[in-house]
């Protein structure tokens, strides 16, 4: 190509060559390099580590050259070059902002994406749906992103709604059209008319008037549940009077759900439940639900479920959702998280607000931080603020240690087991909400104390200090008290003697039940011995009497051969039979008694 071979020369005159060796881009390597240029921009702190210097300006020359390989690949006549290049783009707007580029050719891109989406297979679609989302994430809520969502906006609806396109295609789609209309909030018709789209897929879930056992799981339901989380994301942004509306149609259908046979559809049901009892609550203050009982027996089930013909992983994250959603719809209380992102921290203390993370997270993916401190349109949608222009010599200024941050690990672990220490020993399953505070408090973060130096975090140079260290419900810390820390030290002592003891008891069962297998052993031989010996003598005395038997047989037949039996009989027989027929059965011929004799 002539750009090649003229950007080409221009670096090998003033860049040092960068694209000597640059290579037309293939179905098999494309998605790889992308991953290897993009990789670099991924963290911001990647630029302070020690090493020889980078020219940036060429870096980013090359990755913008890659990055348009990319975009002719993704009208390539080859289906598996085309979705190479479209996971090319997605990796890119995922590790970067490049908001300037994509300005630039936005039409082309969408061009290349509505091409994929109407004529492509299956995982083409879907990256091409991907790839739609991150286009209007870096474009952000303006007239660009309108314009995306105007032309490719029909074409999903229709790939959603069509039966015969693959179900993978389908959610794909569905996520991106509640993704795109979130950040397009001018148009109100549009926004009701994406949520009716999605409605008309879920509510399918609902449980029938002749259906009274429960949801049938089928392979619809990835795509019901990709349409629930885009219409609960949508309600986030509706006004009142259409929350008010979504409230009375779908309350009351929304727990029917939570039987279905899928895990990940209850899961999806039940923070809907939660985000819709928080915008009623909200709207209304004296909020009443009918069916508040059997809703939370439903929940308090789900929250303790023990089935075992449920998987082990899919029951310890239903337990931890529920759990969450339990105290949402009973207490209105919500577990507050914290983000962090570089040097700054988000703190999310709502479901509405974990929702829009959640989703924004699921599209972003590794990125989901860079794009947090560089993202205007994302600063904007979590309250964040413009974002906070650090250069390199700040960011390695306040990048700590390998030992600080061992220290900070090692004294958030401490503080943490001994929060949880408090509940484990009680062997209870209901907290105390004082401890459960703590608990919280301490397993997200640690607010050491501040010092005058701005920009670095405080940390204790020993261990030996953090010991006295406590965490209050509220967040604070103060040093232990001489009762505080007796008390303490009672119950590690009364611990560590209680696991003394039961050790000892362990060992002298174990001791007794060794002896008593010997024991058992030791007389099973003897009373097998015994056995023995009374066979071999039984054996014995029989072999001997045998003996006397054929000595007795061999006097007899001697004396008969002496007294001349034999030639009586001779005489008997020649001339006449015996008077008697069976009186030759009684006499032996001589030569058997000979023989016998022998």
């Amino acid at each position: 190509m002539p750009k090649s071979k003229k950007r080409g020369s221009n670096h090998q005159r003033g860049a040092g060559g960068q694209h000597r060796n640059v290579q037309p881009f293939s179905d098999e390597d494309a998605s790889i390099e992308t991953m290897s240029h993009c990789s670099g921009f991924s963290d911001p702190a990647s630029f302070t580590e020690e090493g020889p210097e980078v020219d940036e300006e060429a870096t980013q020359e090359d990755f913008e050259y890659k990055l348009k390989g990319f975009i002719d690949l993704t009208l390539d006549k080859s289906a598996k070059t085309r979705q190479a290049a479209l996971e090319g783009l997605k990796n890119a707007l995922t590790s970067k902002i490049l908001y300037e580029f994509i300005l630039e050719r936005r039409m082309t891109l969408t061009d290349s994406i509505e091409r994929c989406i109407k004529k492509g297979k299956s995982d083409e679609q879907s990256a091409a749906a991907r790839l739609a989302c991150l286009l209007c994430v870096q474009l952000g809520s303006g007239i660009e992103s309108e314009e995306i969502l105007k032309t490719l906006g029909p074409v999903l609806k229709k790939i959603i709604c069509d039966g015969t396109a693959s179900i993978q295609a389908r959610q794909a789609c569905a996520t991106c059209l509640g993704v795109c209309c979130f950040i397009v909030t001018d148009d109100i018709t549009e926004l009701y008319s994406t949520m009716e789209c999605l409605e008309n897929i879920f509510t399918k879930s609902y449980q029938r008037e002749t259906h009274t056992n429960g949801i049938s799981s089928t392979h619809n339901t990835v795509l019901h549940i990709s349409a629930l989380l885009a219409w609960t994301l949508l309600l986030t942004i509706c006004p009142v009077s259409e929350v008010k509306k979504k409230l009375e149609m779908h309350l009351h259908k929304l727990p029917n759900l939570l039987s279905c046979d899928d895990v990940n559809m209850r899961i999806a049901a039940g923070e809907t439940l939660a985000l819709l009892f928080e915008l009623a609550r909200e709207t209304e203050a004296d909020f009443f639900y009918e069916d508040m009982e059997l809703l939370t027996q439903k929940l308090r089930a789900l929250a303790t479920d023990g089935n075992k013909h449920r998987a082990k992983v899919d029951k310890r994250k239903q337990r931890s959702v529920f759990r969450d959603v339990l105290r949402a719809v009973e207490e209105r209380d919500f577990p507050t998280e914290t983000v962090k992102f570089g040097p700054e921290r988000m703190y999310i203390d709502c479901w509405v607000k974990k929702q829009t993370y959640d989703t924004f997270k699921e599209i972003l993916g590794s990125g989901m931080q860079y794009h947090l401190q560089s993202n205007e349109f994302l600063r904007n949608v979590f309250e964040l603020g413009p974002p906070v222009m650090l250069d390199a010599a700040t960011l390695k200024t306040m990048k700590i240690s390998r030992f600080e941050r061992h220290l900070y690990n090692s004294a958030a672990f401490k503080a943490r087991t001994k929060a949880r220490s408090k509940c484990r020993d009680k062997r209870t399953d209901e907290w105390h909400p004082q401890v459960l505070g703590t608990m919280e408090s301490s397993s997200l973060e640690i607010d050491l104390l501040d010092t005058n130096e701005e920009g670095k975090l405080y940390v204790v140079d020993s261990l030996n200090n953090l010991n006295k260290l406590h965490l209050c419900s509220d967040g604070s810390q103060h040093l232990l008290t001489a009762q505080e820390e007796e008390n303490t030290g009672g119950l590690m002592t009364w611990s560590s003697i209680s696991c003394q003891h039961l050790f000892f008891v362990t060992l002298i069962i174990i001791l007794i039940v060794s002896l008593a297998l010997v024991s058992f052993v030791v007389f099973l031989t003897i009373h097998t011995g015994n056995k023995m010996d009374e066979v071999t003598s039984r054996l014995a005395f029989e072999r001997k009497n045998t003996e006397d038997l054929k000595n007795i047989n061999n006097i007899i037949l001697k004396h008969l051969n002496q007294s001349g039996i034999m030639e009586k009989e001779e005489n008997l027989f020649t001339g006449q039979t015996p008077s008697t027929p069976y009186l030759r059965n009684y006499l032996f011929p001589r030569s058997k008694l000979d023989t016998t004799v022998q």
